[in-house]
């Protein structure tokens, strides 16, 4: 009987702990488990329209470029991006997983870190993106799995990568540790996660290391995640603010070695200046060839060290500079200014009617110019509907013949037709196509408009005639007169306004490490 209860127990434990092992075998699949969709659905892909300029001939030239984010909450429509990827941006559209509008979802900049390269966007509405699950970067490790989520070269949104983390903490590009990564990442990932297997954001996409061609050699870089939570949070609280010194562009590092030489304690590396300061902090206490090799208690090591000395502690902190100056050693202190600084936000350029373009006809009677029986854009007004709509100007540059030098035409924009609530209508004047637009204005509705490019085929072959290259449609939604209004972008019904607190700063870098 004995035996019998024994076998009995004996069977039971062991069959309790195949459940158990089978339990725990199950929930660590489930752990692992590797799920691609629910990546690319909390990720989303950005297009902006970047501050404009005026060329050589007075026509407004628009920039137009794209990067990567996340949805970081629901109930806010808060969207983590790089800063260098809406730095300077009027217009700022965000794309989700499955979006099949031409034109996203309007977003505004509620805070950005030039310095952390970390941005806070607003979304007008986030229905249907999911919120991504933020990880603990700290547990990762040399040999981890990785996934990149972005979209590459601004032409394949929703594309992920594989691959490991290589270093933990890089530092590559100044004073921040990176996440380094051979997960493929390019120009467009910017501001994409990088999730772990279980699906979690563990870094944000920010840089590659480039050959001298501009191409990724492999390694590429992403800030741990746990640096940005800490950064989104004082964003929330107001613009960044970090100690600086002034010295940035001005300092090189010397060796032990090198420094022995200046006198400077053995052992110690050194910052020597390369220029005297004339303005900020150091201005009237620094010097020309002032080798500095200790900051308060701090000995210098590395020149991305002694930045980020700096750059931890807060505007009008005061440091004192150890120094070595024409062969004795001085105290200098130096009260830091704040190293932020706010850069002007741009406004949208006057212009007259609904579309923000001027129209000109070029007919035979003018034997200098092309013939053409449709509107030539010969002006699109920067941050008006057309200029939204990423319409360009006709575009001619400044060519020489000897002494004379006269204005070259590149290439031609023709209106030839538009589209309106669902009929065609050709476009002959210019007047056509304004009361198209009035029309469109007055019922909320927009215009499609059909537009021919003309160029020649050698650009500096004068008697050679244009010809058509392409024709392209363009959705425009017209709006009212506008004039220059600060910090506003009138877009028709809708609007974007610009965070005043766009941020320039120059922070120390490498010449092969580039933004994406």
């Amino acid at each position: 009987m004995t035996n019998k209860t024994t076998i009995a127990w004996r069977t039971g434990v062991l069959g309790l702990l195949v459940a158990v092992i089978s339990v725990g075998i199950y929930w660590h699949r489930e752990q692992q488990r590797f799920d691609p969709e629910a990546m690319l659905d909390v990720s989303v892909w950005l297009k902006t329209i970047s501050h404009v300029r005026i060329d050589a001939v007075g026509d407004s030239v628009w920039e137009a470029a794209s990067g990567s984010g996340f949805l970081v909450s629901s109930q806010r429509c808060e969207v983590w991006t790089s800063h260098h990827v809406i730095a300077n941006a009027a217009v700022i559209e965000v794309y989700p997983r499955h979006w099949s509008d031409s034109s996203g979802i309007p977003a505004i900049v509620v805070n950005s870190n030039p310095r952390t390269d970390i941005a806070i966007l607003r979304l007008q509405n986030c229905d249907g993106i999911r919120r991504a699950r933020l990880g603990n970067s700290d547990t990762l490790r040399a040999g981890d799995e990785v996934y990149a989520v972005g979209n590459p070269l601004g032409l394949n949104p929703n594309s992920i990568s594989r691959g490991i983390v290589s270093h933990t903490k890089r530092i590559a590009n100044g004073t921040l540790p990176y996440l380094q990564t051979d997960a493929t990442i390019n120009h467009g990932n910017s501001g994409g996660a990088l999730f772990n297997r279980s699906g979690e954001v563990v870094g944000v996409s920010t840089a590659i290391v480039a050959n001298r061609d501009g191409n990724n050699t492999g390694i590429s870089y992403a800030l741990p995640i746990n640096l940005v939570k800490k950064e989104t949070q004082l964003l929330r609280n107001g613009p960044p603010s970090w100690g600086d010194a002034g010295i940035n562009n001005i300092v090189t590092l010397l060796t032990p070695d090198e420094a022995t030489v200046f006198r400077v304690p053995k052992g110690h590396a050194a910052l020597i200046l390369t220029e005297t300061p004339t303005e900020g902090p150091g201005a009237g206490k620094l010097l020309a060839r002032d080798v500095i090799y200790q900051m308060d208690n701090t000995p210098i090591t590395t020149a991305s060290q002694a930045l980020q000395f700096i750059c931890s502690h807060n505007p009008d902190d005061t440091i004192i500079f150890h120094l070595i100056r024409t062969g004795e050693t001085k105290l200098v202190a130096i009260t830091l200014t704040d190293g932020m600084k706010a850069g002007e936000s741009p406004n949208a350029e006057y212009y007259e009617g609904y579309l923000g373009m001027t129209l000109e006809m070029w007919p035979n009677e003018d034997p200098t110019r092309p013939q053409f029986e449709t509107p030539v854009i010969t002006k699109v007004q920067s941050l008006g509907p057309a200029h939204i709509a990423y319409i360009s100007s006709s575009q001619k540059t400044v060519a020489r013949n000897g002494p004379i030098v006269f204005p070259l035409q590149l290439d031609i924009k023709t209106i030839t037709g538009a589209v309106y609530d669902g009929t065609y209508y050709p476009v002959t004047r210019v007047a056509v196509l304004e009361e198209l637009a009035s029309t469109a204005f007055e019922s909320n509705l927009p215009l499609l408009l059909e537009i021919e490019t003309w160029a020649r085929s050698s650009p500096m072959g004068l008697e050679e005639p244009f010809q058509r290259r392409n024709t392209l449609f363009h959705r425009v939604m017209p709006a009212l007169t506008s004039a220059s209004v600060p910090d506003t972008v009138q877009t028709g019904v809708e609007y974007t306004k610009q965070n005043d607190q766009t941020a320039t700063k120059q922070v120390a870098s490498f010449d092969i490490l580039e933004n994406l």
